[in-house]
């Protein structure tokens, strides 16, 4: 074998050698594969995109919250994913709920939303956390805080009916205008008969209705109601005001609180106050009361009346019984000698007479 065919072998040799080499440590690339193969993310991911809170169900002492989780999912499939809420009372610090929810398996690379609740006291703020688990390990967390749970509206007390609010329309009504006003009907020389009336207006979109107005006037000074009445609500469609009216005879001379209370299914949903001056003083709903004199027997019902004339004519008949027994009984005034005590001493006198005789 000549020397250039050595060379050549030879040459061929440490090409080889090299090319594969480079191959064994991937400095050359699969003809077959794309350049980018390796930027490829072939481990499924999911994050925390977003969250929402909002009132679900609201009770007269609890508020439960409903979570909408937000969760974006990238790459292969995806399980053993959880969601775990927590409610921690702002003020206390202590955590009033804990509510876990595990989400199934994500492969759409899609935006998925997980739905729970979690139920607080009606009071209070509260900070609602956040934790995404996935194969028990926490990887994202968030926070928001909620304030004003004591201000969400129970279901049974939910109504969009409401005492009339003046001021501020395009009429240009004046902002002190009571929602509840009356007027005198009738007097006599210890009574006055008022006729109130409420403004009752459906600031809903659907129609109201099984309502009832009770309309109490309490006398000022003493808290004690002298009348009250009640009347049944029809139907108010929706941006439609009521005027319902009911007649109050009260006591002359003094000043009250007219009090009207909106019922539902027994149930008070609104309450409103305005000031009746019949007294001396000067009332008005933002006031103490001043002092007016109060006199019980002015308030009581016609049955403690009738009860009370009962009672002093049992007392007058039974003074004057009394009176006429005594003076049967002793016509001298001493008590226990009558006139028939007087006879029967005369009688045994002539008769112990007779026998000594």
């Amino acid at each position: 074998m000549n020397r250039e065919s050595l060379l050549v072998i030879a040459t061929l040799v440490v090409v080889t050698g090299a090319v594969t080499t480079l191959a064994l440590t991937g400095a050359v690339s699969d003809p077959s594969e794309p350049e980018t193969a390796a930027d490829v993310e072939h481990t499924g991911h999911v994050s925390l995109a977003e969250i929402t809170i909002s009132a679900d169900e609201v009770t007269g002492g609890t508020a439960t919250l409903a979570v909408d989780t937000y969760l974006e999912h990238r790459g292969d499939p995806v399980t053993n994913v959880t969601v775990v809420h927590r409610a921690t009372d702002t003020k206390t610090g202590l955590v009033e709920d804990t509510t876990e929810r595990d989400v199934e398996t994500l492969t759409d690379g899609d935006e998925v939303v997980v739905t729970d609740t979690v139920s607080v006291p009606r009071k209070s703020s509260y900070e609602i956390e956040t934790f995404v688990y996935r194969n028990g390990t926490r990887t994202e967390s968030t926070s928001h805080t909620v304030d004003g749970v004591d201000a969400l509206t129970p279901a049974y007390a939910a109504t969009d009916v409401e005492f009339h609010r003046f001021g501020g329309d395009a009429g240009g009504s004046p902002a002190d205008i009571p929602a509840i006003g009356y007027s005198i009907d009738s007097t006599t020389t210890d009574t006055a008969t008022l006729e109130v009336s409420s403004y009752l207006t459906n600031t809903g979109d659907n129609a109201e209705r099984d309502l009832k107005l009770e309309v109490n006037a309490r006398q000022a000074a003493s808290n004690v109601i002298a009348d009250s009445a009640t009347v049944e609500l029809s139907t108010i469609k929706p941006g439609k005001t009521a005027s319902p009216t009911v007649g109050l005879e009260v006591p002359q001379g003094y000043d009250y609180y007219l009090d009207a209370i909106l019922w539902r299914d027994g149930t008070i949903v609104r309450t409103n106050r305005a000031a009746a001056n019949l007294g001396p003083g000067s009332l008005s709903v933002n006031e103490t009361a001043s002092e007016t004199g109060l006199e019980v027997s002015d308030f009581a019902s016609s049955s403690d009346a009738y009860d009370e004339a009962a009672d002093s004519s049992t007392e007058t008949d039974s003074d004057a019984a009394r009176e006429d027994a005594s003076a049967e009984s002793s016509g001298d005034g001493t008590p226990g000698f009558g006139i028939a005590v007087t006879a029967v001493a005369v009688l045994a006198t002539i008769a112990l007479a007779r026998r000594f005789q």
